[in-house]
């Protein structure tokens, strides 16, 4: 019997590779694609658009929540401080018919006080306090039934009071919503304002936690979340009640704030008076007197 031809019996060699190889290149390109698509990577085109889930309103994420602070007037409570030559002084409003103001004295930068209010004069209320030659200060306060207000002074380091006419139309200080300054008087941008400080032609004042000041005649707001503020050398500085000071941030207020430094009050929304030097500030908050250099 004829044996037949090894031809018929099987592909060629040839054909076998060239399947073999075609076989393991789709393998390749398989696998490749594969690993592209578990990379998430699109294997032909542009980057599809990233898909989007809805799981109702409440997988919407919340804004960021923001607190409102507010401050009113500190009425009775509000404070004054005033820096002398190795002397303090702080004094608290009070009020006519109510809470008696009290009037304080330090020789020892802080460390104790001396009550040197002059009940004598029946003061019922004190509108301002500056310091003045260095050891003295001046007071503008409402004294006796009738609540006149009177400017005192004392050459006696607080133990004595006098009252001094011709000082008066001098003084700046509020009376309602009015500012009275050097015999002029004109209104306050609203009608509960506090911390009411002057120097030269420079007026501040704050009124519901924001501070403004006067020029040409008008008011303008110069910061937010004021409780304190002081003048000194064209220069208005406010503690401001701010997140990223545990206490009171100290800054000056303006078109470009310039922070100062943290102030260390246990309650910074509590009625505060601040007291401006040429080479710091002093911050009296509660019981509590920082000073911040510059």
């Amino acid at each position: 019997m004829a044996r037949r031809s090894a031809v018929r019996r099987g592909l060629p060699a040839a054909v076998v590779a060239v399947l073999v190889i075609g076989l393991a290149a789709a393998v390749i390109a398989l696998a490749a694609l594969a690993i592209e698509r578990g990379r998430g990577v699109e294997p032909t085109g542009g980057a599809r658009p990233a898909p989007s889930f809805s799981f109702g309103a409440d997988a919407s994420p919340s804004p960021t929540e923001t607190v409102e602070i507010e401050l009113a007037a500190p009425g009775a409570a509000e404070r004054f401080f005033a820096v002398g030559d190795g002397v303090l002084w702080r004094a608290t409003a009070g009020a006519c018919g109510d809470d008696a103001p009290v009037v304080e004295r330090s020789d020892d930068d802080g460390e104790s006080w001396n009550d040197v209010t002059p009940t004598y004069r029946d003061i019922r209320q004190v509108r301002d306090l500056i310091g003045f030659a260095e050891t003295e200060a001046d007071l503008v306060a409402d004294v006796g039934d009738d609540c006149e207000t009177q400017a005192l002074r004392t050459f006696t380091q607080g133990t004595f009071w006098s009252p001094y006419d011709e000082l008066l139309p001098r003084s700046t200080y509020l009376d309602g919503a009015t500012v009275a300054e050097d015999g002029e008087s004109y209104e306050a941008p609203c009608d509960q304002p506090w911390s009411l400080r002057t120097v030269a032609s420079l007026t501040a004042v704050i009124c519901a936690g924001t501070a403004s000041v006067r020029q040409d005649g008008e008011w303008f707001e110069v910061g937010t979340d004021v409780v304190a503020l002081d003048v000194l050398d064209g220069e208005v500085v406010g503690a401001v009640v701010d997140a990223d000071c545990d206490g009171l941030q100290v800054t000056t207020l303006g078109d470009e704030d310039e922070p100062i430094g943290c102030a260390d009050v246990a309650d910074p929304t509590a009625p505060a008076a601040l007291a401006l030097t040429a080479t710091g500030v002093r911050v009296w908050s509660g019981d509590d007197l920082v000073a911040l250099e510059r």
